[in-house]
């Protein structure tokens, strides 16, 4: 075995304890909020903390059968790669820019279908930014939609199975850093704002502000949000709104994990046609028979028509 390839390997055996690190950090922050700022919200903390319990326990009954992690989805992918870019450090760039890739390719899609936003939507509910957030994710997107999208798609793109690894394994770490509270943590990274998403490019991501929808998909770098057009600064002078457009309950795991899965199917059971129930399954959130007027792309063209009229 190369060094290269003991030290990647090694690496990803190490993400248990990396991730360890990141959730004791969590829990250090929220002593702070609670003890220190009297800030925390302390029915959000729990809604996320039920979150983590389930995906844990789901996580660890399919495993017993079925291992759904990133590197083994990876590990199937590459049998159908047209070609293997390796682990030189060419195929270690080469990787990272491939799954960053699939990584604004499937959470493009979470915003955008809304089959695929009832998975996503429950990281998007609290109305703060803690560490917890970076948690709270349905059970099946966790399990089962992310390792499809960001191991076996990474792999048929020629990215070797130990890269996505080694890359997941930055993406977890990173990625959940992203949502220091700004409570604790409120000033910008300097140089690193200039290719990396920071806490203040995430927290974009997280708002409710019609002019933040649906921007900065990525976890890493800024690569494919600036070649894709998605990518939004935040603006001091229009300060973050966290949450989702409806109401919802956020100390309530039930309102949070499922209420985006009724409000769906009630609009599927009651639509006109059988092309509607399917349209409403796969158009972007907001889309009613009627039109797109509540999308979040006409919400934005509304917005930015309003500015350019001045009024």
């Amino acid at each position: 075995m190369e060094a290269g390839e003991s030290f990647a390997i090694s690496f990803v055996e190490a993400m248990p304890v990396l991730l360890l690190g990141v959730f004791a950090y969590g829990i250090a922050e929220f002593l702070h909020l609670h003890f220190h700022k009297h800030a925390a919200r302390l029915g959000e903390y729990r809604m996320s903390g039920i979150a983590i319990l389930v995906i844990a326990g789901v996580t660890i009954v399919f495993a017993a059968f079925t291992p759904f992690t990133n590197t083994l989805y990876a590990a199937v992918g590459s049998n159908f790669a047209l070609f293997d870019a390796g682990l030189s450090p060419l195929g270690f760039l080469y990787g990272l820019v491939a799954y960053e890739f699939a990584y604004w390719v499937q959470h493009w899609l979470a915003h955008n279908v809304r089959l695929l936003w009832c998975l996503h939507s429950p990281h998007h509910a609290p109305s703060s930014m803690n560490m917890f957030v970076g948690f709270n994710h349905s059970f099946v997107e966790s399990v089962f939609y992310m390792p499809l999208m960001l191991g076996l798609l990474p792999a048929l793109l020629g990215v070797h199975p130990i890269v996505i690894g080694v890359v997941s394994v930055i993406d977890v770490i990173w990625g959940n850093l992203l949502h220091i509270s700004d409570r604790v943590v409120t000033q910008r990274y300097g140089v690193l704002e200039r290719f990396l998403q920071t806490p203040s490019y995430h927290r974009v991501h997280h708002a409710k502000n019609v002019r933040y929808m649906d921007t900065n998909y990525n976890s890493i770098t800024l690569l494919w949000d600036w070649l894709m057009g998605t990518l939004e600064e935040l603006d001091d002078s229009d300060p973050v709104d966290f949450g989702i457009t409806r109401n919802v309950d956020t100390t309530s795991f039930f309102d949070v994990h499922v209420g985006e899965v009724g409000l769906l199917w009630r609009d599927v059971r009651s639509a006109a046609s059988w092309k509607s129930a399917v349209l409403y399954l796969l158009k972007p959130p907001g889309w009613v028979e009627t039109g797109e007027s509540r999308t979040a792309a006409a919400r934005k063209a509304r917005l930015q028509a309003r500015l350019a009229s001045g009024r």
